[in-house]
Order: C-alpha cells, then structure tokens, then sequence
C-alpha cells in the first residue's frame, strides 16, 4: 500500500506560533505576529464525495526547542480539570489561561500523557458548568464541530469524518497514535491560513458530546486530526465528565448553530485560551 505523507501537523502548527510569537513580552500574548501571506482555507463543499486515501501514515516533526505559543482548552469535570493537546503545554515553564488582553491567570497544574498527543490542566477554579465526553469512535461522513482559537482568535469550524489513521511524531518528543482524520467543510468566521491555535479543542457530534480533540492539521489539503475518542476512557475522564452540570444543547449541534454554540462556550470559559511561557 503506497504510503503518502501528510506534512502540515504540528509543524504547521509549531511554525506559526514560533513565527507569531517569538518576539512577544513575556508578561502576555500579542494579537498580531509577523504579517503572513494568507492563504485560502481549502474546504469541501457540501454533497462533494469523501476522499479515499486515508491509510496513509500522518507524520508530523515537532521543533526541539518549545517557544512561546497558544492554544486552547475545555473543561471536563466540575473540580476545573480541563484536556488540550501534549504540544500546547509539553516542556511549558508555566502555563497560563487568557483571561482577557494583557489578563492571564497561572493553572494549578498542567501534565502531558507520554503515548498521545493529550494533557490535562487543572485550574485554580473552574466553571460550574463543563463538557461531556465519549469513547465513541465517529463514523464515517458523520460531522463534528471543532472550537476554540484558531490563529489565537475565536473561531470555529465544521468538518466530516473521513476515516482512522496514524499520527507519527518525532523530534522533541516521538511517538504514534491512532487519530481520526476529517476534512473541513466550512469555517465561522471565515479566515485563511492554518488552524494553528485550535490545538487542544474539543471537538462535538450533533448532540453535544466530546469526541474528540484537535491534535494536527494539513492546511493545503484541508484535512483537520483528531485524537481517538478512546483516549478519554483510557485517561478515566469519562465518568466525572458524565455528572454534574453538563451545557444543556436542546436543538443539537448543527451547521446552522455551531457558531453560536461556540461562542456562548468561549464566553463561560468552557473553552479557554491557553498560553505557553517557554521561560
């Protein structure tokens, strides 16, 4: 089986931060970088056929070095313990919630998984209110709806289900893991360019569970990865994520509303920002 490789994951994600915040003060993040040319966000359209090559080992090469960068984050139990990806906090000196500009709030305590691309942070206090989670593998051409903050802005984006594949990761750290591969069909608001910030997002099914989270992304082909929903059963999240107050989405999760969803859970601080001081 001819292998191809998907070069875009972390490296994408790893350069646009190094190159959006290398220069930035250390006290806070900076709401613009050095200017990039924007490309178009490639998507398929609605009613286009899924594409087939989806065997193909995703490789990804991390930097050795960390840098300064964000990410994002939601919250899962009702004790502030929050899930985002490894590369979002691997090797941090500290890690940080964006409150606001200029406004960040140091975590508890932030720990990465050494099989996966997964971390858990926890806060000093959290939300009341917090997401739940499940193991369900999603089935091909079913949609998921991707928060957070893409290019460290509020966005979010809908994408299918295209099938499972593996996410090989090497450089700082290396490692391989089954993860699911989607492409996008649309993003809200729209923008160009990478989905570099959205790392760590959770990712729900039409009714409002997490089945997911956004670990690498091929800009170019328009495919987003996310980590198997397995990793939330394997992790012992899943019962504490099922009690308590869980956001009540009474209408579904759909491409008419996915937007405004996003936006009501940014706000309550569901979906947080999260920021890597490197030194």
């Amino acid at each position: 089986m001819r292998r191809k490789v998907e070069f875009g994951g972390y490296a994408i994600f790893i350069l646009f931060f190094m190159l959006r915040y290398i220069n930035m003060p250390e006290d806070a993040p900076r709401g613009r970088g050095i200017p990039q040319p924007e490309q178009p966000a490639i998507v398929l359209p609605d009613g286009a056929l899924l594409p087939n090559d989806i065997s193909s080992t995703v490789e990804v090469l991390l930097e050795n070095s960390v840098h300064n960068g964000v990410g994002t984050a939601f919250a899962v139990d009702g004790k502030g313990t929050y899930v985002t990806a490894r590369h979002v906090v691997d090797g941090c000196a500290s890690v940080y919630f964006v409150g606001g500009p200029g406004r960040l709030e140091p975590v508890a305590s932030f720990a990465s998984e050494h099989t996966r691309d997964f971390a858990i942070i926890q806060a000093k206090r959290g939300p009341q209110t917090h997401l739940a989670l499940s193991s369900k593998m999603p089935v091909r051409g079913s949609e998921g709806y991707m928060m957070g903050y893409p290019q460290g802005n509020p966005a979010d984006v809908r994408a299918t289900v295209i099938g499972r594949t593996e996410m090989r990761s090497s450089g700082r750290y290396r490692m391989r893991e089954p993860v699911v591969a989607w492409v996008e069909r649309d993003r809200k608001p729209y923008f160009g360019g990478s989905l570099g910030g959205i790392s760590g997002g959770p990712v729900f099914d039409s009714v409002g569970n997490i089945i997911g989270t956004v670990v690498a992304g091929a800009p170019r082909r328009g495919r987003v990865y996310t980590t198997h929903p397995k990793v939330f059963e394997e992790t012992g999240l899943i019962n504490a994520s099922q009690q308590g107050h869980i956001p009540a989405f009474e209408t579904g999760i759909s491409s008419k509303n996915y937007d405004v969803v996003g936006r009501s859970l940014r706000a309550s601080k569901i979906i947080a920002q999260v920021y890597c001081k490197a030194r």
